[in-house]
């Protein structure tokens, strides 16, 4: 789930609606609808005000609706379902303390209301009680039917919060895992690495085996095949862990899927992706063109395929900067960023622009873009606009940002311990980058990411601003500190692949 719009109103609408229909075939007999049928299609109907984007005037209705007596004569379902619908049109007016009221009261109702439970849980996550969140979600899980109705995006910010509780991280990706959980059809192999991991760390060795059997994707395979804690449950020498042989199977499942599922979608994102890994830039150019063309001619996207048009251009863009054509990467950022959808996430469209902007040596350039970004964003997403406001400070000799982008990366070392030794690499900190290096190596959960990016994989033609730090970065891998570490706990392979 995310946060309330219009589309996720549409989905309240649509289990509000169900039950009106049941009711309706129940009555069918009588000319006159049941009290329970009219006050459910009132509900209904202020609901669908909230999707056409009236949610003050769906609010005053909802309020007068909870009140009315009519409500208490449902069943316990339908009225924890009005409750917990009422909520999110009250998180919609960003009512937040009356939206967690009423999901409490729906639960209390229904405790195994799973969609309500599941809208519990993001509160929670959004409110900064991770634990709290991670208990709903696996009660969710639990009584739901089938894979919980989670965003991509929420899964992924609510396990980062829970790096320091592994076991609650365990139970929410082994919920996630057996009930089959996908992002769009596709299976989200980054995660099952994590869950991978967690359960080598756990014990569960007996379930490891059976996590691996669903991954099956080039990135993932090379951090499982660098990690030594994995090699009682993969073979190097079998092609089903081969990482060159799965980008090959990865594109061709994609093919097939983009044929099932045509236009604009998960799927299309994907297969630029899996191009990317593999090296075949051109194709990624070439089945780009006609939407860079169309982008260029319109002033937004469609709401609805916003998301997936900028992530195709934002492919686009990587595609040309590792073809050595930086100007017309930006060209093709610069449209990723005006194709996304303004409601949603546009962080990561611009913090990749000034990236860009950055290795370019183009900092009053990558500050101008960073400026329109607001203070809502992951860790993730602060911890890399630490990371370009450190490199553009420093380009522009001002100490007094730089010292303030230092402090930003420091705050979020827990969190993203990768750029935070960036940046000491871009300050020249070579002993506290080993030092930052080496207890990302000692770290159980850190330990796979670090040993992924020492591998030896194709790279982009360095840009102007990123030979010192691309040099420094060499330096630290070749330090007979970091190589110790590395040969206890991993190893370190070349492979004819990109790395995203």
């Amino acid at each position: 789930m995310s946060c309330p719009t219009r589309a996720s109103l549409a989905l309240l609408l649509s289990l509000c609606v169900a039950p009106v229909a049941g009711a309706a075939t129940v009555d069918a007999g009588s000319a006159v609808p049941s009290a329970g049928s009219a006050y459910l299609a009132e509900v209904g109907a202020a609901l669908q005000q909230a999707d056409r984007g009236d949610s003050l005037g769906a609010s005053i209705l909802l309020d007068r609706l909870l009140a009315d007596p009519r409500l208490a004569r449902l069943s316990i379902e339908e009225r924890s379902q009005v409750w917990s619908s009422a909520a999110m049109v009250a998180l919609a007016q960003k009512r937040d303390m009356v939206a967690f009221e009423r999901l409490r009261e729906a639960l209390v109702i229904h405790p195994a209301n799973a969609s309500a439970r599941l809208r519990m849980a993001w509160l929670l996550m959004v409110s900064d009680q991770p634990e709290a969140a991670a208990d709903n979600v696996v009660r969710a899980i639990a009584d739901g039917d089938g894979a919980p109705d989670m965003s991509p995006e929420m899964v992924w910010q609510l396990d980062g919060q829970l790096k320091q509780q592994p076991a609650k991280r365990l139970a929410i990706l082994q919920g996630l895992f057996d009930s089959h959980w996908k992002i769009e059809g596709i299976e989200p192999t980054e995660l099952w690495v994590v869950l991978a991991t967690l359960q080598v760390e756990a014990g569960h060795g007996d379930r490891v085996s059976a996590t691996l059997d669903r991954i099956d994707a080039p990135t993932p395979l090379i951090r499982l095949r660098a990690d030594k804690r994995f090699d009682p449950y993969l073979r190097r020498d079998d092609p089903r862990h081969d990482p060159v042989a799965a980008a090959r199977r990865h594109i061709d499942r994609m093919r097939v899927d983009t044929l099932l599922s045509p236009g604009l979608n998960e799927t299309a994102v994907e297969l630029s992706s899996a191009l990317m890994v593999a090296g075949e830039l051109q194709e990624v150019i070439g089945m780009t063109a006609p939407l860079a063309d169309a982008a260029a001619k319109a002033e937004a996207a469609p709401p609805e395929q916003a998301r997936y048009i900028a992530w195709m251009l934002d492919m686009r863009s990587r595609a040309l900067r590792r073809l050595g054509k930086p100007d017309e990467a930006v060209a093709a950022q610069l449209l990723a960023l005006r194709m996304a959808d303004p409601q949603g996430d546009t962080v990561s469209q611009n913090l990749n622009l000034a990236s860009l902007y950055v290795s370019l040596h183009r900092p009053l350039m990558a500050r101008q873009v960073m400026q329109t970004v607001g203070d809502d964003m992951s860790a993730y997403g602060a911890s890399t606009q630490a990371l370009n406001e450190l490199r553009a400070a420093l380009q522009l000799n001002d100490a007094a940002a730089a010292q303030r982008a230092r402090e930003r990366l420091l705050a979020n070392r827990a969190a993203t311990p990768d750029h935070y030794r960036e940046g000491l690499l871009v300050d020249q900190r070579m002993d506290e980058a080993a030092a930052s290096l080496l207890e990302q190596l000692a770290d159980p959960m850190e330990r796979g990411t670090a040993l992924f990016y020492l591998q030896d994989v194709r790279r982009a033609p360095t840009l102007p601003a990123d030979a010192d730090l691309k040099a420094s970065w060499e330096r630290l891998k070749q330090r007979a500190d970091v190589q110790a570490a590395v040969n206890q706990v991993g190893r370190v392979d070349t492979y004819p692949l990109f790395a995203n």
